[in-house]
């Protein structure tokens, strides 16, 4: 009789626990379709690229520390692996972006004016293009993309993200002399302009980048924060559900942040509906996808060919 009655209060009291998570679950998703997410607008897509974008938010998952932990952050925490160095001759017509030690990024080469000046007295030109000035260029990126006299400074360090068109060269300020030169290296008549690169490839994890795109969407989003009322209660009843990376506490209102977002079929049904729409308002908002912007950078290299097919490996011993 004991026993039976015991059985009862774990019985009810199990139920009373699940209602309180739908509760909480629901309350946040109503908040959540009362004050959708909205785009971030906090970066110049064209000083930015989809890998360091990717790498950001691989940081962030990595230094996740909530309470429950969330599969999705796991798997993306460990979604990037970095290959071994090699030495090759590339077309400096490969390379689609520069990164910066001081300064912006530029994550669109083609994004700069085609225009630069030697000397302040005079305005912008679209040269040069005679074989002397053309030297004085080269030299100048040179010492601005390797400014150590300890180092080979003609050897340039360059990112390989495998599964796009994408290629980083390592800069210290040169952005747009380098972009002059690469543009000018495109013109009809010019030889191909072939660069000594430290190439290092950063590829996929396969698997969890397969499972992170069946169940998930990982968006850069800027909330309202009345999300903070129902959102840590939801975190504690549904661990799978959504879930911001990178936390922005109140007195940050302007931060975004990147969250975790189930996809409906794996949410319980009950909530299918509801996800549905909350998926619809993040495609109206324009809210950038990022597992959804590497599977297009995966198709785009499959229909245009590999990026590096036309390098030249070197033996450096």
């Amino acid at each position: 009789m004991m026993y039976r009655s015991l059985s009862l209060v774990r019985h009810f009291a199990e139920r009373s626990r699940q209602k309180k998570a739908q509760v909480a679950i629901l309350r946040f998703l109503a908040d959540l379709e009362n004050h959708p997410f909205k785009a971030d607008t906090s970066r110049d897509p064209r000083e930015e690229n989809a890998y360091y974008r990717l790498r950001r938010m691989v940081s962030f998952a990595q230094a996740f520390d909530n309470i429950p932990p969330h599969p999705a952050s796991e798997l993306l925490s460990s979604l990037l692996r970095v290959g071994d160095p090699y030495h090759a001759k590339i077309d400096i017509r490969s390379i689609t972006a520069v990164s910066a030690s001081k300064g912006k990024l530029v994550g669109e080469l083609d994004s700069l004016p085609e225009t630069m000046s030697f000397d302040n007295s005079y305005p912008p030109n679209y040269g040069p293009f005679d074989e002397e000035q053309t030297a004085r260029l080269r030299e100048a990126i040179l010492r601005e993309f390797n400014p150590s006299a300890t180092r080979n400074r003609e050897i340039f360090d360059v990112t390989d993200v495998t599964w796009s068109h994408e290629r980083i060269v390592g800069n210290c300020g040169a952005s747009r002399r380098f972009s002059l030169w690469r543009r000018l290296a495109g013109r009809e008549g010019w030889r191909t302009v072939w660069l000594h690169a430290r190439i290092t490839p950063v590829y996929l994890d396969e698997d969890g980048f397969t499972d992170l795109l069946s169940s998930w969407r990982i968006v850069r989003v800027n909330r309202s924060r009345t999300l903070e009322r129902s959102l840590w209660d939801m975190r504690q009843a549904w661990p799978d559900g959504p879930c911001p990376l990178d936390y922005a506490p109140a007195w940050q209102p302007d931060r975004p942040e990147t969250w975790i977002i189930p996809l409906p079929h794996h949410a319980p049904d009950a909530l299918r509906e509801t996800l549905i729409r909350v998926h619809a308002a993040i495609d109206r908002a324009g809210i950038e996808d990022v597992l959804r912007s590497i599977s297009e950078a995966r198709c785009l290299k499959i229909i245009g060919g590999a990026q590096g097919e036309n390098d030249h490996p070197l033996d450096v011993t």
